[in-house]
């Protein structure tokens, strides 16, 4: 296992011990109620679903079936519980809350929610927003699905936002593609030119609850042309139709300030973005070989000509 994943779990594993704090789950029960953590998440199963088989909750928790079984045990002593025979396999037994198991449920819901409120009262409504965003952000990098975030809202370029868009240029780009820190200078030289008023253009921003999650620039490059720039989409909003919308706010801009022609650099293997340039009718010009961020890149130029 590389050194890096292992630093990595190891930060994973310090934010679970600091979490679990939090909210209290290194208590034997929780929120002052005589269930687990483990049985509060059978009641809340059962309370959302209605009805349950114990091969279901098996399945559904990740739980041993011998523990489970003890659970249910307590919970039809304490009348929590009660089961009825599916009406399509007699073999079945549905397993559903009592009014007593709804209400001992509600009253842990409630007081979940009167635990989290606490902490957010601590926070200013950015840090509420910004909190939110990156545990849906966390969600939906472990479910591998879009986020379900809020709206999100593209705008023009704020201080502060270059350096930001830079900063995930750098991290992503060493992530996911290997490039080194040549690619984050040559993202932050391109960026500086750009604000000591060497090239006109503009930047634009998508921001989901305060954070942001994606960019796109359009820098003139010599009359009628614009090159588009610094194009970033974060993972988590990947497939959520965001690429399109930030290239149709870039080529709306290139069209109102009457460019007839468009460019891009990119390089081999960011097929989806290629897909996307090419529904925006872009072609494919020009391919080189380039070692100054990672050995055995090929860049690539794509060009658009507007009012075609």
């Amino acid at each position: 296992m590389q050194d890096a994943t292992l630093q990595r779990a190891a930060r994973i594993r310090e934010f679970n011990r600091f979490y679990t704090n939090i909210i209290g789950l290194v208590n034997k029960t929780i929120l002052d109620s005589p269930y687990s953590l483990a049985e509060a998440r059978v009641l809340l199963e059962l309370l959302m679903a209605g009805r349950y088989t114990a091969t279901d909750l098996t399945r559904l928790l990740d739980i041993d079936p011998g523990y489970l079984s003890r659970i249910l045990r307590r919970f039809r002593r304490e009348k929590l519980l009660t089961t009825v025979r599916s009406p399509d396999d007699g073999r079945v037994q549905l397993l559903s809350l009592t009014d007593k198991g709804k209400s001992v449920m509600t009253a842990i819901s409630d007081a979940s929610t009167r635990q989290i409120v606490a902490v957010l009262n601590g926070l200013s409504v950015a840090e509420q927003q910004q909190l939110v965003a990156h545990m849906e952000a966390v969600r939906a990098i472990l479910s591998r699905q879009p986020q379900p975030s809020g709206p999100v809202v593209i705008r023009t370029y704020r201080a502060g936002d270059a350096g930001y868009i830079a900063y995930r240029h750098g991290i992503l780009y060493e992530q996911e593609y290997g490039l080194d820190k040549v690619f984050e200078s040559y993202v932050i030289a391109g960026m500086a030119k750009f604000f000591a008023g060497g090239s006109d253009g503009e930047i634009w921003v998508a921001e989901a609850a305060g954070q942001v999650v994606g960019a796109i620039a359009i820098v003139a490059a010599g009359p009628g042309t614009g090159q588009l720039r610094w194009f970033l989409v974060e993972p988590a909003f990947r497939g959520s139709g965001l690429g399109r919308r930030l290239m149709n706010v870039a080529i709306d801009y290139c069209r109102q300030r009457a460019f007839a022609h468009v460019f891009l650099w990119t390089f081999r293997g960011l097929d989806a973005a290629c897909h996307l340039y090419e529904s925006f009718g872009f072609r494919l010009t020009e391919e080189t070989e380039n070692t100054t961020w990672r050995d055995k890149l090929t860049e690539q130029r794509w060009d658009l000509t507007l009012g075609e």
